[in-house]
């Protein structure tokens, strides 16, 4: 081995010798021994998405999630959600009327009022 970085952390072996013992199990995978179990896929299949942030970019998004008593995955998540949902564009603008209305009705209240 020329570097330390040659060998893997968890398993202490050499990247030369991981690759051996991976050929040697593909070469015999069809003399595996042992009782067969049984298994069922996972209901709720996850998925682990990369993301590339700057330092600067991450600053703020660490202080973010700080405040917000998260941690920074969680916060990341559930900003990514919530921003991806799909907006009802009509209730947004009945909504809108609806508080335009209560502003107009209150501008006039008080403005009887003066």
């Amino acid at each position: 081995m020329s570097k330390p970085d040659d060998v893997d952390e968890v398993t202490g072996l050499s990247m030369a010798d991981m690759e051996a013992a991976g050929e040697d199990l593909y070469e015999h995978r069809d003399q595996a021994s042992g009782d067969e179990v049984p298994s069922e896929p996972a209901t709720d299949i996850r998925s682990v998405v990369s993301v590339r942030f700057s330092r600067g970019e991450l600053d703020s998004i660490v202080a973010a999630a700080t405040a917000a008593g998260q941690p920074v995955s969680t916060y990341i998540r559930n900003a990514a959600l919530a921003t991806s949902a799909a907006i009802d564009v009509e209730a947004a603008r009945r909504e809108l009327r609806t508080a335009a209305t209560a502003l107009d009705e209150l501008r006039r209240r008080l403005g009887s009022a003066a």
